[in-house]
């Protein structure tokens, strides 16, 4: 097994410690973020300590509990973080009268928080199903508003109407399940690179 040492080591390469998910960038805290993002997404979770958090962070290890409660406290955050992005993003989409331009916003945006901070976005896609109860805590469910979104788009007449909740997970998974499959290492090209291509096949599911 790859020591503690190396495994701190591979997390400090190869992206910017100071960089805040939750915090101010440059800030202590956004280092102690940015590091966990960095060792839970190549150990696991279940597989870093604190110890390592505040190693790689370049911090005490008590500092880290002046932020944050335990190690759970801080992954949930950084769940919530993200979760809290993607919900925006679909939010930002309602401001269009129609489901073509909402998809096209959401997408887009999508793609591009992907591309921008792809570890942030990684960690989203490997470990959502951890917490399942995120969207209830938090009060922002991505899918829930997309649903929404959809319920309008039919009572408008712009896609037939449909069960909007069996709809919902299908268009996001376009995009969402294309992530995934890049997580895997099966697709090395930015997600912007195909955004026309998930624009197509989201109006394929929804029948436009």
């Amino acid at each position: 097994m790859p020591s503690e040492t190396s495994n701190i080591a591979k997390a400090r390469a190869g992206f910017d410690i100071t960089r805040g998910v939750i915090s101010a960038d440059g800030s202590k805290k956004a280092a102690i973020e940015r590091a966990a993002l960095s060792l839970f997404a190549q150990n696991g979770i279940d597989s870093v300590s604190t110890k390592m958090i505040a190693a790689s962070a370049g911090v005490s290890e008590g500092l880290i509990y002046r932020h944050f409660k335990n190690k759970d406290h801080l992954a949930r955050s950084l769940m919530q973080a993200v979760h809290g992005r993607l919900y925006e993003i679909i939010e930002a989409a309602a401001i269009y009268d129609n489901i073509t331009a909402q998809i096209r916003r959401i997408t887009t945006a999508y793609c591009e928080l992907a591309d921008e901070d792809w570890m942030l976005f990684r960690y989203h896609i490997l470990y959502l199903h951890r917490f399942p109860n995120i969207s209830q805590d938090s009060g922002r469910d991505p899918l829930s508003l997309t649903s929404a979104l959809l319920k309008k788009a039919m009572a408008r007449g712009d896609i037939p109407t449909e069960n909007a909740h069996i709809l919902a997970p299908m268009a996001l998974g376009i995009v969402l399940q294309t992530a995934q499959a890049k997580v895997l290492g099966y697709i090395g090209s930015p997600m912007s690179d195909h955004i026309d291509l998930f624009v197509r096949r989201i109006h394929a599911v929804l029948d436009i």
